[in-house]
């Protein structure tokens, strides 16, 4: 965390208030989450405004709150620092910290793989180097700044930074309040489609993330829609990496493990990974790439590849008293619902394997098509399919004229009870879905 007093970040917001010495022992936007000793920034969203809960965040031990000058109100005992827009003085205050730091950072976005392939990057650069990395999924325009807060100190070598976006112009914002030496692109897909009339648009928002002038080097799927373009994309170099293409820089043979860097020409023989998924070869390539970057030796490499493991609910196999199951709900796009498909294992004897499957949220007018494809893509590799929300009506249609056992479900209670009454220990079952359909809650409501 980062230690500061109070006063000194009212000097470093520029505010013209006189307060105490009093070290901050956290910084919030949830006040839910307040802590005792804490700085809560009033932030308004679309559906609350921060201000509204000044009271709940001093009954929790808040010390003080970052406020709009516009606000008029009075906390009894909560310092409040007023600013122009709390939002930007989370986001400045962060990004002063970390120019005051030698510390370098490595950003990474992508439709699919962004938390994985940081976790892959970080185990990497731990074995040279002392690595912060972002908290879960924390890469949004609050998230962070607030990792930067909460969980680095500024001693580190290297941070290791998630970033996220839902339109054009958020990774912009985020390379400006964390300006990376390395950026990774990982893909690009319909994930977060909605803002979106093509996958070119996407693509082009994505490249966002190498347009600050201080990054040294870009690095990208070779097979991303239009990667030509995007490599003329802001001003550092880039390097390509793929499990496809030979051309690339940086080329991983899923099947031997065979890895072929032309920058360096030669070629290797990895350990295979001790985690599922086809995809997790492709993030974990371009892992390799940023640790070579960083000078990280290749048998550092291959003693960190048995210890590697993934994020929480990502490709967790469970053995449940119901069924063996397969736990990938963490979210969910057309890619990684058919590689998730791909890899559920054969059932024990007399066993079935059965898809229980969330809508893919945020896809706007490529809803339909994303679904529908999957559903097709499902005929293949599953005996049942069980869905959880509207937008799997395509999923249901496709299955239904098939003749093939399905079922569709609004309501995850509805779907839990049914699964009670049908699933046998032998079952294998995928639980897959948006984050929003929370279908790990289905382990717990067993």
């Amino acid at each position: 965390m980062r230690t500061l007093t109070l006063a000194q970040i009212a000097h470093l917001l520029n505010c013209s208030v006189v307060l105490p010495s009093l070290a901050i022992q956290g910084y919030a936007i949830d006040s839910r989450l307040v802590k005792p000793g804490e700085l809560f920034f009033a932030l308004k969203g679309e559906r609350v405004d921060g201000h509204d809960f000044l009271r709940d965040v001093q009954q929790r031990g808040a010390i003080a709150a970052v406020v709009s000058k516009h606000y008029q109100g009075h906390v009894p005992g909560l310092y409040l620092l007023p600013v122009e827009d709390p939002l930007q003085a989370l986001q400045e205050l962060a990004h002063t910290l970390l120019a005051r730091c030698s510390s370098r950072v490595v950003a990474i976005t992508g439709s699919i793989g962004k938390t994985s392939t940081k976790e892959f990057i970080k185990a990497l650069l731990a074995t040279r180097y002392h690595v912060a990395a972002s908290p879960g999924n924390s890469n949004s325009q609050v998230g962070i700044p607030l990792t930067i807060l909460n969980h680095t100190t500024g001693e580190e070598d290297i941070l290791v930074l998630e970033m996220g976006m839902t339109t054009s112009g958020h990774l912009a914002r985020l390379v400006q309040i964390a300006p990376p030496e390395v950026a990774v692109l990982t893909t690009v897909a319909l994930v977060h489609a909605c803002n979106f009339e093509s996958i070119e648009e996407i693509a082009r928002a994505k490249a966002e993330i190498f347009s600050h002038p201080h990054t040294r080097l870009g690095l990208l799927h070779l097979d991303i829609p239009i990667f030509s373009e995007i490599c003329q994309m802001g001003n550092c170099p880039k390097l390509s990496f793929s499990t496809q293409n030979v051309q690339a820089d940086y080329v991983l043979d899923m099947k031997t493990y065979e890895l072929k860097t032309h920058l360096e020409d030669e070629r290797r023989i990895l350990s295979p990974l001790p985690i599922p998924g086809k995809h997790n070869l492709h993030n974990f390539l371009a892992a390799i790439a940023v640790a070579r970057y960083f000078d990280v030796s290749w048998e550092a490499i291959q003693q960190a590849i048995p210890a590697l493991t993934l994020p929480d609910r990502r490709l967790q196999f469970v053995q449940h008293k119901q069924a063996f199951f397969l736990n990938d709900s963490y979210n969910a796009s057309e890619f990684s619902v058919k590689a998730a498909l791909e890899i559920l294992p054969p059932p024990a004897a007399g066993g079935k394997k059965i898809a229980v499957l969330g809508s893919m949220m945020e896809l706007g007018k490529f809803s339909d098509d994303c679904h529908a494809r999957v559903g097709e893509f499902a005929l293949q590799h599953v005996e049942e399919l069980y869905c959880l929300g509207e937008e799997c009506r395509p999923i249901y249609d496709i299955w239904s004229q098939a003749g093939r056992a399905v079922r569709l479900f609004n309501q995850r209670q509805e779907l839990v009870n049914y699964l009670r009454q049908i699933l046998q220990p032998t079952d294998v079952v995928l639980l897959k879905g948006s984050r929003s359909k929370e279908l790990w809650k289905v382990l717990e409501e067993l």
